[in-house]
């Protein structure tokens, strides 16, 4: 069920930016409760050009929850589920890009709320803005998510419910900072960084034999192994003969690959390969 309303800011008490909407005239509400369907996975794409947007576990099984407001002469939205094939798609587009620059006048805060006991499907792109995830304790089978400039972090607070396929993630340029990845239980992961700072958490319930590429071009990279696993790691490549190194003395390099001191008596194994850009690399043990 779909509720939307527009209403006008006009009252003494308000702060001065939100003052500065009622100038405009309205600032619009989206909701829409949703109910994924049993026996398929629940597929969840976000395009959003830009604005805040938070994505959490909800606290039903299978019913789900998309708030937005925005301001309606900035941006155009559109929110949809198909119980046929069990999928939510959420639009968010700029009508003028030119005004970004005006954050009084340019607001919109999209809030997800999924269910944890359904298979999901995660695909989202984001052009600009800040982007806060806990996707922890949920069923994430996939998860994509592609940035082109902002402030991004995701968090895994809990250990998904199942393994994950993959989980990958580009952003371009800003910062990106994810953290207890190892609580996705991600068995292939690919990390790209553009310009910019990259903070990788790989600490909680990491998944045996599990694989990661972490790939920045420019700017500093910052990387949490978990000390329990046997940890082979490979670096190189890109601007890595540019790029000033700072290795846990934990690690010992053989010939070219760096492994930690527990590799060869850990039952469990974790293998990441480290492009780093031009800038700094630090790897750090819990």
């Amino acid at each position: 069920m779909k509720r939307r309303w527009g209403f006008v800011l006009a009252s003494g008490l308000l702060s001065i930016p939100v003052l500065l909407f009622a100038q405009r005239g309205y600032l619009e509400r989206t909701e829409e409760r949703f109910t994924a369907q049993p026996g398929r996975s629940l597929e969840v794409i976000l395009d959003i050009d830009a604005g805040e947007l938070i994505v959490e576990r909800g606290n039903d099984p299978r019913e789900g929850e998309v708030r937005i407001r925005y301001a309606e002469d900035e941006y155009s939205e559109r929110v949809s589920f198909r119980e046929e094939n069990n999928r939510l798609k959420l639009e968010m587009k700029k009508r003028r890009w030119a005004s970004y620059s005006d954050k009084d006048n340019d607001f919109a805060e999209i809030i997800v709320t999924l269910p944890y006991d359904v298979d999901i499907l995660f695909d989202s792109r984001i052009k600009a803005g800040e982007v806060q995830m806990d996707m922890g304790g949920m069923r994430l089978k996939e998860f994509s998510l592609n940035n082109w400039a902002g402030e991004v972090e995701i968090r895994f607070s809990e250990p998904n419910r199942i393994p994950m396929e993959y989980f990958d993630v580009n952003a371009k340029v800003g910062e990106l900072r994810i953290v207890e990845l190892g609580n996705a239980r991600f068995r292939s992961a690919d990390i790209n960084g553009g310009i910019g700072e990259i903070d990788i958490d790989f600490t909680g319930d990491l998944e045996p034999d599990s694989r990661a590429k972490v790939d920045l071009d420019i700017g500093e990279a910052s990387i949490l192994l978990p000390r329990a696993f046997g940890v082979r790691m490979s670096i190189g490549g890109g601007f890595s003969f540019l790029s000033h190194k700072d290795i846990d003395h934990d690690f010992v390099k053989r010939g070219s690959v760096y492994y930690n001191d527990n590799y060869d008596l850990a039952g469990d194994k974790f293998s990441l390969r480290v492009t780093p850009g031009l800038g700094e690399l630090r790897v750090d043990v819990e």
